[in-house]
């Protein structure tokens, strides 16, 4: 049971054994049995659209691309987002004199790039910890290896949101100080909600446990989050 393809439907998180059958060159979905909706509208769309729904938090697109979807693109993704996220955090931290040498920027931004990388991995514990603890009986149900993929599934997707970052970046110089800090803090507040949805679409069918693991969800975040500043106070001491 923990090798075989796990799909579910993307409205109600109910298991379902299949997405569609094959009549001949056409593609007919498949309706869930609990409630009764098209079990994964997303099979029928480009990958470019299911990408702009998870942006704009659809929790069903988010269930398609943790269960049901062909994760591959996003892995490419992920390091995309992971290398613009430490450009940003490089550019915002360290100033741009005139005479500011080069290896400095790229000491920066490779130490930034190893803190997002942390950063990712201590979320991913943190939530390893968080269900396995209040779902012990799913874990072993679906398998340690299958339980953590999906588990860093959530936290990669969840981070598509510093995509935000790139505007900030383009238009830099013709903003105030102000104006960057603020887009920042919409950035993280986007992709707080992200996360939550990103989780909350995992542990649906677990209710009488979803409201708690939701509340840990946020604690632990403040916790990465206060760690992560006092990560990048000292490295910004080191690059200086």
């Amino acid at each position: 049971m923990n090798g075989e393809r796990r799909f579910v439907c993307i409205n109600c998180g109910h298991r379902v054994k299949e997405l569609f059958k094959k009549y001949s060159n056409t593609l007919k979905t498949t309706n869930c049995e609990k409630c009764h909706q098209i079990a994964d509208k997303y099979i029928e769309f480009e990958e470019f659209i299911i990408l702009i729904d998870a942006l704009l938090l659809d929790s069903c697109a988010f269930r398609h691309i943790i269960y049901n979807g062909d994760f591959k693109l996003y892995w490419k993704i992920s390091l995309v987002v992971l290398l613009l996220e430490s450009f940003a955090l490089c550019r915002q931290k360290v100033n741009d004199p005139p005479n500011t040498e080069l290896h400095v920027h790229e000491k920066g931004f490779y130490a930034y790039t190893l803190q997002n990388i942390g950063d990712y991995l201590f979320m991913t514990l943190l939530l390893l910890i968080i269900t396995a603890t209040l779902s012990f009986n799913w874990v072993k149900k679906i398998g340690p290896r299958h339980f953590t993929l999906t588990i860093f599934k959530v936290v990669l997707i969840s981070n598509l949101s510093k995509f935000f970052l790139l505007p900030i970046l383009i238009w830099r110089n013709n903003t105030t100080v102000f104006g960057r800090s603020l887009h920042h803090v919409l950035v993280m507040g986007h992709h707080f909600f992200s996360l939550i949805l990103a989780y909350e679409s995992i542990v649906v069918r677990r209710k009488t446990l979803r409201w708690l693991g939701i509340i840990l969800v946020i604690l632990a975040f403040v916790l990465k989050e206060y760690l992560r500043q006092y990560a990048a106070f000292l490295m910004e001491v080191n690059i200086k």
